[in-house]
């Protein structure tokens, strides 16, 4: 699996770095792996999020697998705790394709994360740090 996880517990982070090609296939299975794996553990719940594609070598996404990878996401989404999860992305094509994922995160009622995109980890960190 593309996907590699790193828990920080002084941040309170999990940051997660993709290598490779991101299908779509891959980042529906590795999505619900980390729900199984990491997100359901309740030490985990008030964390905040990087998922870094900054070493992605390309995107092959449809929009129906971006749709279908919000609502899954969703489902770990603690009520009552507001998180923050943000996208490193290292193109203008993923840029837009993690746009939209925002988009249609932010349609998804049970939805209880801010969401942002970045072109640079530094930028996504200093969004997720900053009170």
């Amino acid at each position: 699996m593309p996907a590699q996880h790193n828990i920080d517990n002084n941040r309170r982070l999990i940051t997660t770095l993709w290598f490779g090609e991101a299908v779509e296939s891959e980042l529906i299975e590795a999505l619900t792996k980390y729900q199984q794996d990491i997100k359901s553990q309740p030490d985990y719940f008030t964390y905040n999020e990087i998922v870094d594609f900054g070493q992605a070598s390309s995107f092959k996404l449809s929009t129906q697998g971006i749709m279908t990878l919000a609502h899954l996401a969703t489902n770990t989404d603690s009520q009552g705790v507001k998180t923050k999860l943000a996208i490193v992305v290292n193109n203008s094509l993923a840029y837009g394709l993690g746009r939209m994922y925002v988009t249609y995160r932010s349609l998804v009622p049970r939805g209880r994360k801010d969401v942002g995109v970045f072109m640079g980890y530094y930028d996504a960190l200093e969004w997720i740090e900053a009170k």
